[in-house]
């Protein structure tokens, strides 16, 4: 049986984007392939020792390992089904890992701009995905930037299509109760959230703020509403819960996260940190040097140790909150200046970093922010508070970078750690092609 013309030209389009993902993004990586071998996270040994001895832990000999909550279980247990029979993670594997996460983000920003703006709008949305320097050089290297974009945008598409649907976004009147739709919805949605929270903790937050909207989203009964509420949460709080047990466990502490935000509080809260702030001198975007941390891993660490890694983080939490005290108003300043990295369009400046490297990066980051002022300026009318109700597909967006800015402006940030948000900005960005009138 034979495929008709539309299925023939959206078999033709998902080929046709297949292969640019795979000659752009699969180019990328074989100019930067000894990059996948580099290690920056751990999460390469972790998932080595977990393949070779069933234990989420680091490598104690050959054969024991320590069990660890340092890093979020789910970018680990995943690379671990790519290990071979010799217990090594083959850059090969990770590539094409890494290449079908891109290549689902690339596909899923495409169907979201197309629901919400128009075909052109989600070409280039796409493209600007696929194109973004920061996504470009994550995708190199064995960290979490890559699989928790896909995860972001997976959610939202998840969310466009069942939970806050346009032509549904009228408050129902009607009486009704739950239907297996309904629990569909819920369930698949509690279940990203939850692969989101154990891929970065971060997430938390924005999953609490979907969860939170849930009982307005319009689109069943109210009684339907709160309980698919009921039951997003309570897989939300089954999955991190299982998380936890294990910790409490397998490291003696209910570690719902990891036991690694003490580290990432101090780094972004120390005094060689606000030093810097205070004397560094006015300098232009692509000149704009970097802080060099060599002060800070000493005084860390110098800190004592007790062989427990979540005493060792504890310690790590009570130093970042001392320098905060201490220096309550170069905290402050700080918040502004992390929250104002997360979103700068030009990289700092570092070894090895060209500046002709700096400025085309600045500028298209400079691009993907002026398209969404026109976009802004273009739809005013649209953004208005009585026309709250369409927007309710728009919610995870925004919640995304509601997230990351309030996160990210009291642990450390940089410019990689927006990687979830670049699809949401690329959509937004896309939105200054559709006219005012759709």
């Amino acid at each position: 049986m034979g495929l008709n013309g539309r299925a023939r030209t959206r078999l033709i389009f998902w080929a046709c984007l297949a292969a640019v993902v795979l000659i752009v993004r699969g180019g990328f990586m074989l100019t930067h392939y000894e990059s996948l071998q580099d290690d920056p996270d751990a999460y390469r040994v972790i998932a080595e020792t977990l393949a070779r001895t069933g234990v989420f832990g680091l490598p104690v000999g050959t054969e024991e390992a320590r069990p660890t909550a340092f890093r979020p279980p789910l970018y680990p247990w995943l690379l671990s089904w790519l290990v071979d029979g010799a217990g090594t993670l083959s850059n090969p594997s990770v590539a094409i890992l890494q290449l079908v996460l891109g290549g689902l983000t690339i596909g899923f920003t495409w169907d979201i701009a197309r629901r919400l703006l128009s075909k052109w709008a989600a070409i280039c949305a796409s493209v600007l995905v696929l194109i973004d320097p920061i996504l470009l050089w994550q995708s190199s290297l064995v960290m979490t930037e890559t699989i928790a974009t896909t995860l972001v945008v997976v959610t939202w598409w998840w969310w466009v299509v069942r939970i806050g649907r346009t032509e549904d976004c009228e408050p129902k009147t009607a009486k009704g109760g739950l239907t297996r739709s309904d629990v569909l919805d819920a369930v698949v949605l509690g279940s990203l959230l939850t692969l989101c929270i154990l891929c970065r903790p971060t997430f938390l937050v924005w999953a609490a703020m979907l969860a939170a909207y849930l009982p307005v989203t319009g689109r069943v009964t109210s009684m339907a509403r709160a309980a698919m509420f009921v039951i997003t949460l309570a897989i939300m709080v089954t999955g991190v819960g299982a998380w936890t047990i294990r910790n409490l466990s397998a490291v003696g502490h209910p570690v719902w996260g990891t036991t690694h935000g003490g580290y990432t509080l101090l780094l972004a809260n120390n005094d060689s940190f606000y030093d810097y702030l205070e004397n560094k001198p006015t300098e232009p975007p692509w000149r704009r040097h970097a802080w060099e941390p060599d002060e800070f891993f000493a005084e860390y660490q110098s800190l004592p140790r007790s062989g427990d890694e979540w005493a060792d983080d504890q310690v790590a939490y009570a130093a970042a909150r001392s320098t905060i005290a201490r220096r309550p108003e170069m905290f402050w300043y700080s918040c502004w200046v992390r929250m104002t990295r997360l979103w700068q369009p030009f990289p700092h400046a570092t070894a090895g970093r060209s500046t002709s490297l700096i400025v085309i990066v600045g500028l298209l980051h400079s691009l993907v922010y002026a398209l969404i002022l026109v976009a802004v300026w273009r739809h005013a009318r649209q953004l208005h508070p009585r026309h709250w109700r369409p927007w309710i597909a728009w919610w995870p967006a925004v919640a995304i970078v509601i997230t990351l800015s309030g996160v990210h402006a009291v642990y450390w940030s940089n410019p990689r750690m927006r990687s979830p948000a670049i699809p949401v900005l690329s959509i937004a960005a896309a939105a200054a092609l559709v006219r005012r009138r759709d």
